[in-house]
């Protein structure tokens, strides 16, 4: 905006539509090649809501009105400037401030969540890894198992995993079923698990008793529904 610029004072005309149709078009064309008018339209936009606190009464024509000071818009735009200004350096020291603190953040090793996101779980600690106990065959080769007893709250967590290397005995048909059977030191047994053989296959099976570790003596896989031992492991 040179200091000959026709539209050198239509700033404010235009911020409170006061121009007319035509002048108004001509003010926005103008406005799209002149970086001062578009500044200072941009520094004056409050100035339609800083009018718009006015109490009604200061509307009211009184019958003599008093002339307008000619300080009246300039104090107004200034007013406005002002307020504008003291929004940016607002702004700018918010910025400063989260920026101050995301530095306290990445040296201290905080972490900032989006609101209603979940906290990552905290790093697990490795459990200590479970024994696995083989199992001692009965008079047969066919079948092989591994066993492991976990301690929980409820008693004792087991897993089996036993294979059956194929062939068959007469009384098991060709497709044996096998139990697994608990022994405790009170002398009693408990059936917890069954499962049906598939040859050439591995089943891994869980099972749970509520005997502690400490209370089993050993632990068994027979044929089901009958007296006959397969494997075995003893506590030592």
């Amino acid at each position: 905006m040179s200091s000959t610029d026709r539209f050198a004072h239509d700033d404010a005309a235009y911020v409170l539509g006061a121009l007319g149709p035509a002048e108004r078009r001509a003010f926005e064309e103008h406005l799209t090649g002149c970086a001062e008018c578009t500044r200072r339209v941009s520094d004056i936009a409050g100035l339609p809501g800083l009018l718009g606190r006015l109490d009604d009464s200061a509307f009211v024509t009184p019958q003599d009105p008093p002339p307008v000071p000619d300080t009246l818009l300039p104090g107004l735009l200034r007013e406005v400037r002002g307020r504008r200004r003291r929004g940016l350096l607002v702004v700018a020291a918010a910025v400063a401030a989260v920026a101050a603190v995301a530095v306290v953040a990445a040296v201290l090793g905080w972490r900032v969540l989006a609101p209603g996101s979940d906290p990552a779980p905290a790093p697990s600690v490795a459990a200590a890894p479970v024994p696995t106990r083989t199992m001692a065959p009965v008079d047969q080769q066919r079948v092989t198992a591994t066993v492991s007893l976990q301690q929980v709250a409820w008693g004792t967590r087991l897993r089996v995993a036993c294979t059956y290397t194929g062939g068959g005995w007469a009384e098991e048909g060709t497709t044996p079923s096998y139990a697994l059977v608990v022994r405790t030191r009170d002398g009693s047994r408990q059936q917890v698990s069954t499962w049906r053989a598939v040859p050439g296959r591995t089943t891994v099976l869980d099972a749970g008793t509520d005997a502690t570790p400490a209370d089993i003596t050993a632990i068994d896989v027979v044929v089901t529904g009958t007296d006959r031992t397969l494997l075995t492991w003893t506590a030592g």
